[in-house]
């Protein structure tokens, strides 16, 4: 065995703990602003769904500022009572306006997908029944099929959908395999987007965990 073996190892071990240790200090020195650029693009979807972002490139000071101005973070208790924090049950909202006059309020969902689950916000008018945005910003589903679903075209169409029938009673919204205007009839046509080409799976996924979230904030 060469004699230069045991240097090699004391040098690749010595290697191994500098190397960690950097990776260490930089991942705890970076963690304050990585939690910030979390809570800053969280800030960013939940305006976007209530229809707030600006268009155009934003700083997070910017984003961070209007949101605090525009947005409150509450929570619905099971009763239906809207609380300041958190509390076992009680499920989260972001409102426009007051708990007495909501104008606008946002909700998270998760819709298990093909490959991943979905993450994003949907927001509804203070009526309760007209949906005034929907934000993805974060998948793991296909490009070019159910990845579709972060694209503008796609969440641009929940913009003034309805989320219940004629009657008033509620049936959350659907999302068809194909053109609305060719498979459902023009009566129903304001509960139902455009499907995902060759995303069915996706496309259906996201109808049916919409439907239960929205279900529990019923």
């Amino acid at each position: 065995m060469s004699s230069n073996t045991p240097n090699s190892f004391v040098f690749a071990i010595i290697m191994c703990v500098v190397c960690g240790f950097l990776l260490t200090a930089a991942a705890v020195g970076l963690k304050d602003r990585q939690d910030q650029n979390v809570r800053v693009d969280q800030q960013k979807n939940i305006l976007k769904a209530l229809g707030l972002l600006p268009s155009g490139k934003l700083s997070n000071d910017t984003i961070q500022s209007l949101f605090g101005d525009r947005v409150r973070h509450v929570w619905m208790t099971e009763t239906g009572d809207i609380v300041k924090s958190s509390q076992e049950g009680a499920r989260e909202l972001y409102i426009v306006g007051t708990p007495s006059l909501i104008e606008n309020y946002a909700i998270p969902f998760e819709a298990y997908g093909l490959w991943s689950w979905i993450k994003g916000y949907i927001a509804l008018k203070g009526d309760g029944k007209t949906i005034s945005g929907l934000t993805v910003y974060s998948h793991g589903e296909t490009p070019g099929l159910g990845g579709e679903c972060e694209k503008p075209w796609f969440q641009d169409q929940f913009l003034g959908k309805q989320i219940v029938d004629l009657s008033g009673k509620f049936t959350s919204i659907g999302v068809v395999k194909g053109k609305v205007e060719d498979l459902i009839s023009k009566k129903d046509q304001n509960r139902y987007v455009d499907g995902m080409s060759g995303a069915t799976i996706t496309g259906k996924g996201m109808e049916k965990y919409l439907k239960m979230e929205l279900l529990n904030y019923e």
